[in-house]
């Protein structure tokens, strides 16, 4: 899942473990920075609901760094 928020790339991701929990995985990019990695923040059952995560927890990470 592909996201943009206040000029950074959020782009997360749901990886199924062997355990059929899925981890919320972000990655966050800014022109001119290099990307930071940010995996295994929580698991899920759903994968959906791990991409709905990461993509919130990376909106926060954004606006308390900005």
């Amino acid at each position: 899942m592909l996201t943009t928020h206040r000029g950074y790339r959020l782009q997360a991701s749901a990886a199924v473990r062997d355990d059929g929990m899925h981890a919320a995985d972000l990655i966050i990019e800014k022109p001119g920075l290099p990307p930071r990695t940010f995996n295994e923040l929580d698991f899920f059952y759903d994968g959906e609901q791990a991409l709905k995560y990461a993509t919130a927890w990376g909106r926060i990470w954004v606006d308390m760094k900005g």
